[in-house]
């Protein structure tokens, strides 16, 4: 079972990650302050710095941005192997990702996907044919710029279904902790889960590796 795990605010933060066996090691990073964990350019390619080049650990740089020169611009400045595309999913089309991914061949792209009911199935499998992961995420302020980072679950009998249904891996994120993401396995079986909030110290956005350790296990068991 593969693991993301975000809210990376230092080197060591990302360091400590990577020794644990994360697979996927995720930050918000941009210079407009679009969200308030959001990190430096700079400061993103720090955090990145301090993974060991022989692990195999990737990188993912979030955005909830829908401009392309802004998306492109990300990629440039912080060589993620991954671009996590979180903003709402009416603000990047298909066609507009397909044109993101045909600018940045190299770097994958993971199309966040909000889980609401069972139209969210068609809406997987559109974009399955032009990202490289899809991330199904909760989504209770549609208003909000960015899809996640709620800290509750949806509907996994929808999750468990885009599963089945698509052919590009999937990453289950929203509400999952240590307490739960073994069932959550075992309902949706999805390629990868991720973690958040729940692997958060309470009320902030810095790790909490005993959590995190925690939630490997659990994943992992």
């Amino acid at each position: 079972m593969k693991i993301q795990i975000y809210g990376h605010d230092s080197p060591e933060d990302a360091l400590a990650s990577s020794q644990l066996g994360v697979d996927f090691i995720g930050v918000a990073t941009g210079e407009l302050g679009h969200l308030p964990n959001e990190v430096s350019y700079e400061r993103c390619k720090l955090i990145f710095s301090a993974i060991p080049q022989n692990s195999n650990t990737s990188t993912i740089a979030l955005t909830i941005s829908d401009e392309i020169s802004e998306i492109i611009e990300i990629v440039k400045m912080v060589k993620p192997d991954v671009i996590h595309l979180s903003g709402q999913i009416h603000n990047m089309p298909v066609a507009k990702v397909s044109q993101l991914k045909q600018t940045i061949p190299i770097t994958k792209i993971m199309q966040a996907i909000p889980v609401t009911d069972f139209s969210s199935i068609k809406l997987a499998l559109k974009y399955q044919h032009v990202c490289d992961y899809i991330i199904l995420d909760t989504n209770i302020k549609s208003d909000s710029g960015d899809i996640g980072a709620t800290g509750q679950t949806h509907d996994w009998n929808v999750s468990r279904e885009i599963v089945k249904a698509v052919n590009i891996p999937i990453i289950l994120a929203g509400g999952l902790g240590p307490n739960n993401v073994s069932k959550a396995i075992n309902e949706v079986r999805p390629w990868c889960v991720d973690s958040f909030t729940h692997t958060n110290k309470p009320n902030t956005y810095v790790n909490d590796f005993d959590k995190v350790k925690s939630f490997i296990e659990a994943a992992r068991t």
